[in-house]
């Protein structure tokens, strides 16, 4: 049976070959704090003049997100993410901490509307955008202008109204009409979505800030961008909406391009997290597999 992981590690020593930087592979299934863990304790004894870290994940725990690229800058002078094919929600954090961003053309990054855990119709679990219960806010407002501005327009056309007079009638018929959509918005929910999307937002704008070196107000309009201006959760940001936003992002071309397809294939295939160091010295010999 062919191993799938050991297979992986060969693309990784071949990207090693051809960079000649020390690789932290990080397939985060969903990037948690247990993670953070495992990371630390592989490079806390370690410095690297740069270290290339290969990101495939879905997203997950954005404090922790924001703390394993805290430890990565801890550690290393340069960081260079490598986006085989997905670094969504969480890992789009993780890469506005990176010196560069190297992607495919097939390769995507995500906006950075914080995921709320929370029960879902059904009675089950999971994951859902802050960003969400914004843009039902969002609609609903249109509706009520959309409405005000109908009903005003139809009560001019069939009565001798004053406009004044028509606008405050449209106006009662407005709210009367969106106040039922007003009463399904939960203002709780609202609020704890708020301080969510603040969280992925000054997260964001720190990393900019403090390893970028970007003033706050450039920083904060790149970020505000990635959290709201996308339409949705899933939305896929590529390389050249990363380079209009002003960040790192590369293209991988040459001999590495082959390498790289054939990695993301292989991680595809995967089922558990990997989390693997390897290092240049010790290609070609026994290294130290870490799983979790």
């Amino acid at each position: 049976m062919i191993d799938i992981k050991q297979e992986i590690i060969t693309n990784v020593k071949e990207i090693i070959r051809n960079r000649k930087n020390p690789v932290l592979l990080l397939d985060l299934k969903e990037i948690r704090k247990p993670d953070l863990l495992i990371i630390h304790d592989l490079i806390c004894k370690k410095n690297f003049e740069s270290l290339d870290v290969i990101l495939q994940t879905p997203g997950g725990d954005i404090d922790a997100a924001f703390l394993i690229i805290k430890v990565l800058r801890k550690k290393a002078k340069q960081v260079n993410i490598i986006v085989p094919l997905y670094a969504k929600s969480a890992g789009t954090l993780m890469c506005l901490g990176a010196d560069q961003i190297l992607l495919t053309e097939l390769s995507e990054l995500g906006p950075l509307d914080t995921q709320i855990f929370e029960q879902q119709e059904g009675g089950q679990s999971g994951y859902t955008s802050a960003l969400n219960g914004f843009k039902a806010l969002e609609q609903v407002q249109l509706h009520t202008i959309e409405t005000l501005d109908i009903a005003t327009k139809l009560i001019l056309a069939r009565s001798r109204m004053k406009i004044s007079e028509a606008i405050h009638l449209a106006a009662e018929f407005s709210g009367q009409t969106s106040g039922t959509l007003y009463s399904k918005l939960n203002p709780y929910k609202i609020g704890e979505y708020a301080r969510a999307l603040e969280i992925g937002e000054q997260y964001g704008i720190t990393l900019l800030n403090r390893y970028r070196g970007w003033a706050r107000e450039k920083a904060e309009k790149t970020v505000k961008t990635l959290v709201k201006q996308y339409p949705s959760h899933g939305f896929i940001i590529d390389l050249e909406e990363l380079v209009s936003l002003g960040l790192p992002a590369i293209k991988i071309n040459g001999n590495l391009t082959d390498t790289i397809i054939n990695l993301r294939k292989k991680l595809l295939e995967t089922q558990q997290t990997i989390i693997e160091l390897i290092e240049p010295e010790k290609i070609g010999g026994d290294e130290k597999n870490n799983i979790s």
